[in-house]
């Protein structure tokens, strides 16, 4: 059977997976403030395109709401477009990390005999990890991302394996359209560079195609980067990249513009416990991982080795190096991390006799599942908190006037989306704004997390603008919907 059509499985399965789970839980991605920010952008491109309609606010780079945007027609205009790009994504990084495996196991010496064994892991490994199946139900662009990641690798091997050109330009591509989907993408360049070199000095007809590439790549980043250059807290402007230091890497507590946070761990220690997180990739595909590292150290398979292991560390540098923890950082190098461990499989695959072969496969299928358990838990505690936001979209619209002024510290997006309403972000105004709502003499309430506001966020925007609606006109507690307390201004209800 072709490489293609093997490659199929892997990808069947992830699409699968997405499919079940989301017929388990009642869940339409729409989860954090993020998620809701790029969907409402998704919806407001057609319009823009059409009639000029103006863009809200995104501070993230804009790669994947556009591909939301282009599946919108036949998901109805609902967030289930975001959902599809993100399950496809997901399945597209499986059948690519298969595919990435096979080309670079069957360059090395007697690698075809067991290329088949380590291909499939990997792909498999990426169908069935609990990122894929809790990260193809979210319309973010984490899946998305990693998608294009494991494409970039796919074109960077097969281009170094005397491929066609035309792969080349697809790593750059993938490349550039997954730094305009995070960010963080834009540092798989580094290991692509380290490996793609020795062939570009090679092949007489690499110029040609790098040049070609380039142009792609480009096309791609300039109109992304002069976006992000006029939007504050985008791209270089962000606080993370503007004071990011190796020396959180060590460190538990962050003064942020946001709050106060002290974590469990340390940022680097955080990051490299969640490679090994059963809900993104289970400890016993990390211990396949171990053994495809020392594979290839052992047979010299260095560019591979800069290739797989290299996006990884410079991605955990990177992230080691803000004062910010979450899983989802990880997400896009999920396909080098499976395709590593997928080249342990297959080691062990080569050296195992007929019971080692299948005590390597039951080891490798309770992996799988251990990691599917745990990540439908996360899934249903996700489920679970966006219908308590849903119970509290609820409880507030009972209790507020239609013509209420509301002012919110918390899902202010999930409240405009669910409750068809405005409410205002009490992180988003200034001094001048809450001063202007407090003159207007309208009927004015407050929907906020008071212990978080005056704990971790003291002093902070939202805290002082509390402070403020304390002091005049003052506030009366109507209820509460924990951790939430409504309040209205006194004599303002």
């Amino acid at each position: 059977m072709s490489n293609a059509r093997l490659a199929l499985i892997p990808f069947a399965v992830a699409l699968a997976i997405a499919g079940v789970t989301r017929a388990v839980f009642a869940f339409d991605g729409l989860s954090s403030q993020d998620a809701y920010a790029y969907f409402n952008f998704a919806r407001a491109i057609g319009p823009h395109l059409r009639h000029g309609a103006p863009l809200p606010d995104l501070f993230w780079p804009r790669g994947y709401p556009v591909a939301v945007a282009a599946l919108l027609p036949i998901a109805g205009g609902g967030p289930g477009a975001g959902q599809l790009v993100s399950a496809l994504a997901c399945a597209g990084a499986a059948a690519a990390t298969f595919l990435l495996v096979r080309a670079l196991a069957e360059r090395q010496a007697g690698g075809a005999r067991w290329s088949a064994a380590a291909s499939m892991a990997a792909g498999l490994a990426v169908a069935c990890s609990g990122a894929t199946i809790r990260y193809s139900q979210l319309v973010m662009a984490d899946a998305l991302a990693a998608g294009l990641v494991a494409a970039a690798l796919l074109g960077a091997a097969r281009f170094a394996a005397g491929g066609r050109g035309g792969w080349l330009i697809v790593c750059a591509v993938a490349l550039a359209w997954g730094t305009t989907t995070r960010w963080l993408v834009g540092l798989l360049g580094l290991p692509l560079a380290a490996y793609l070199l020795p062939a570009l000095r090679r092949r007489r007809d690499a110029w040609p195609w790098a040049a070609a590439a380039a142009i792609g790549a480009l096309a791609i980043l300039l109109p992304q980067l002069a976006v992000a250059r006029a939007i504050p807290q985008s791209f270089a402007q962000h606080e993370w990249v503007q004071h990011w230091s190796l020396a959180h890497a060590l460190r538990r507590e962050f003064q942020t513009p946001e709050s106060h946070e002290v974590y469990r761990l340390p940022v680097a220690l955080f990051y490299v416990v969640r490679l090994g997180w059963p809900d993104y990739f289970s400890p016993l595909l990390a211990l396949f991982a171990l053994g495809g590292l020392i594979y290839l150290i052992r047979a010299r398979e260095f560019s591979a080795l800069a290739l797989l292991a290299g996006w990884p560390a410079v991605a955990l540098v990177f992230i080691s190096g803000i004062p910010y923890e979450n899983p989802r950082f990880l997400v896009p190098t999920l396909p080098a991390v499976a395709a590593i461990a997928g080249i342990g499989f297959g080691a062990a695959w080569k050296v195992a006799g007929t019971k080692g072969r299948w005590i390597a496969v039951v080891v490798f299928a309770l992996s799988l599942g251990a990691g599917a358990v745990a990540a439908a838990r996360e899934q249903r505690r996700q489920v679970e908190r966006k219908n308590s936001d849903l119970d509290l979209i609820s409880w507030t619209l009972a209790r507020v006037p239609p013509d209420a002024e509301l002012l919110m510290e918390g899902p202010t997006l999930a409240f405009e989306h669910y409750g068809h309403r405005p409410a205002r972000a009490l992180f988003s105004l200034t001094s001048e704004d809450v001063d202007r709502v407090v003159r207007s003499g309208g009927p004015l309430y407050l929907l906020a997390d008071v212990a978080t506001l005056d704990g971790p966020r003291k002093g902070k925007g939202p805290q002082l603008h509390l402070a403020r609606l304390r002091r005049d006109p003052g506030l009366v507690a109507l209820g509460g919907h924990p951790p939430y307390t409504l309040f209205a201004a006194r004599g303002r209800q």
